[in-house]
């Protein structure tokens, strides 16, 4: 018996096929972004509490990974400079958290895109197949199995393929959004010590 993927596939027209080589480019992004991310904030929250500790305990050492040791060190090779006041200091510590923030979030609101477009695009697939599935029956003037095979199968699998994309992608954003909130959340008080310590 062919396999199920193959046959599908052969039964697809040209919209079926573009179709699902557009949800497979999806699906492989998605996994590619939500695969680093983790990576990255695991390794940023690590850095994190190792800066943090020496912070607290007077120590004000750079820490690669760390996004609080980032912020502090551009804004001590600012404050050294030039002399800045307590107004600018506090948005100059606020603008490069910002920065900093959308450069280790960036890509994480394309997880939310492909999760909204990808049953979308499956449901493209679903009219397309049955559409040409009336077709064939509209030109053959029979309702036969192997009439409608070909739009029947083109149909579910392209709506199956848009929700398997769909689900991780969903997920994924979900599980990295949480996670940026927490690095959010940590940053008001690390924020607060930096303008305190630095003022």
């Amino acid at each position: 018996m062919e396999n199920i993927w193959v046959a599908s596939w052969k039964h697809c027209d040209w919209v079926g096929k573009i179709d699902l080589i557009m949800l497979a480019s999806m699906s492989i992004y998605s996994w590619a972004v939500i695969i680093d991310k983790c990576i990255l904030f695991k390794r940023v929250r690590k850095a994190n509490e190792t800066f943090l500790n020496n912070f607290y305990r007077g120590q004000m050492a750079g820490v690669p990974d760390s996004s609080w040791s980032h912020i502090l060190n551009r804004v001590l090779k600012e404050k050294a400079k030039q002399g800045i006041t307590e107004e600018k200091l506090f948005n100059l510590i606020k603008r490069y958290a910002n920065e900093e923030i959308s450069r280790i979030g960036s890509r994480i609101d394309s997880l939310l895109t492909i999760s909204a477009v990808a049953p979308f695009m499956g449901l493209l697939g679903t009219v397309w197949g049955i559409l040409m599935a009336f077709h064939n029956i509209g030109i053959t003037g029979t309702s036969s199995v192997s009439v409608i095979a070909s739009g029947i199968s083109e149909a579910l699998i392209v709506t199956f393929v848009g929700l398997v994309v769909a689900i991780p992608a969903a997920l994924g954003y979900n599980y990295l959004d949480g996670e940026l909130r927490k690095i959010k959340t940590q940053g008001e008080d690390v924020l607060g010590a930096f303008y305190i310590a630095l003022k």
